[in-house]
């Protein structure tokens, strides 16, 4: 294995001061409240490291993955962050000897900065925008975990034929409350309803992920008095915060944090499912962003939703939003083998992809899980193998614009748009191409 060692002492020291450097910035929106110091990113950069042979790249993330930040991962290239006072020297890596290091971003703190100071304080005397569930306002900028707690309340006190409202399906580790929401229509045809089921925010950074989940809860309340027809024939689960905890926690001290909170570093709760946990594509490793977890379902938030997705019988599509590549991932990620569905699997991918073009131009690439690079222990495999359905993980904007995770509160409505427009279609071809009902 390589160990990146003139490196490792240097990231150590500069992790060691940006813990000590404090800014204070321009409160939230909604928030008249002191606001907490972040920790800071000053100096950190956001690189590309560009690859010329793509055979190459699975072997190139084992190398980074547990060194540094990774961000996004393509055939061509390797995004990820660069401490300050970090310098590289790949000339002892023959892997890397080709490469070429790209700076996407030269400080990624300046990117944090004005996202933060783009959230003014209102009047303190004014209502808070999550009293009006419909409003377009809502949609204009991200919201903190209260407040999207509260705009479900408020979905389900408006639409109480349509919503249920479920405050808690378990625990986290620092003792949250997971909430949840169905939506169906009260009418029904007779048949058994086909289930849907939706989760965001796994990945706490990942904020797109967490509106875009509230968009499509909005947008199908909305459109149930001109168009009944699918509410009454289908029922909506979602699972809008699946990481609570981690969640907050880019709110209040670290806003690139990805993993749950438990001691010491946090578990990647997106390698902790009970499917082929531990078998590639996860680390070890507690400080690496994508450990894994002492042992399969270990994490009481994986234990939660998992069981609460197992709730449901008559469950046949689920995806889970992340953020970012602009990719519609569908099984396996724990081996290259082809799913027994994979042709089905293909054109349901395929056709989201295509969809999502159609609304905005925007290009999402369809594929397997694994041409990405392995992954095991996710939703989407323990979806797929638990109840044999159509599972995909779709990773939403941006594709690379320099902001990575830090996507800008302008992009909330096209991405949302763009995703609403391919579930509709996705959730059609679902009912009209049902998968094998045995198990896997």
């Amino acid at each position: 294995m390589v160990v990146f060692r003139p490196l490792a002492v240097v990231a150590v020291v500069a992790a060691a001061l940006c813990d000590l450097i404090a800014t204070t910035f321009a409160a939230p929106i909604y928030h008249t409240s002191a606001v907490p110091a972040l920790r800071s990113y000053q100096g950190h950069q956001l690189v590309q490291l560009q690859i010329p042979d793509d055979s190459k790249t699975g072997e190139i993330l084992k190398l980074l993955q547990d060194e540094f930040d990774v961000w996004d991962v393509q055939p061509s290239h390797i995004d990820f962050r660069l401490p300050a006072g970090v310098e590289l020297d790949f000339a002892s890596i023959p892997a890397l000897a080709e490469s070429k290091i790209h700076v996407v971003h030269d400080n990624i703190q300046s990117l944090i900065d004005a996202d933060r100071a783009s959230r003014l304080p209102l009047d303190p005397l004014l209502p808070r925008q999550a009293d009006s569930p419909a409003t377009v306002d809502w949609f204009g900028d991200y919201h903190q975990l209260d407040e999207i707690v509260q705009w479900y309340q408020n979905l389900t006190a408006t639409y109480p034929n349509l919503v249920t409202f479920l405050p808690s399906i378990g625990k986290t580790v620092e003792g949250r409350d997971i909430f949840a929401a169905t939506i169906t229509g009260a009418n029904t045809t007779g048949a058994t309803k086909p289930q849907f089921f939706f989760q965001g925010l796994v990945h706490a950074r990942e904020w797109i992920s967490g509106s875009t989940v509230q968009w499509l809860s909005n947008q199908l309340v909305q459109g149930y008095a001109a168009d009944p027809s699918l509410l009454d024939s289908t029922e909506f689960i979602f699972v809008p915060v699946v990481n609570p905890d981690g969640y907050d926690y880019t709110w209040t001290t670290d806003r690139l944090w990805r993993k749950n909170r438990a001691l010491p570093s946090g578990v990647d709760l997106n390698r902790n499912y009970d499917d082929h946990w531990g078998q590639g594509g996860s680390s070890p490793d507690p400080t690496s962003d994508t450990y894994m977890g002492p042992s399969a379902a270990s994490e009481p938030e994986t234990q939660a939703v998992s069981a609460f997705f197992l709730s449901f019988p008559n469950l046949v599509g689920a995806i889970d939003f992340h953020s970012y590549s602009q990719l519609v991932l569908r099984p396996y990620g724990w081996t290259f083998a082809p799913a027994p569905d994979e042709t089905l699997n293909k054109q349901a991918g395929d056709g989201i992809a295509a969809t999502i073009l159609s609304v905005n131009q925007m290009q999402y690439v369809s594929e397997p899980s694994t041409d990405l690079y392995p992954t095991s222990g996710t939703s989407t495999d323990f979806w797929y193998t638990q109840r044999r359905i159509y599972s995909f993980c779709i990773e939403l904007r941006p594709n690379m614009t320099g902001q990575g995770f830090l996507l800008d509160r302008t992009q909330i409505v096209p991405t949302s748009q763009e995703i609403w427009s391919s579930v509709l279609w996705w959730v059609g071809f679902v009912k009209g191409n049902p998968l094998p009902v045995p198990p896997l």
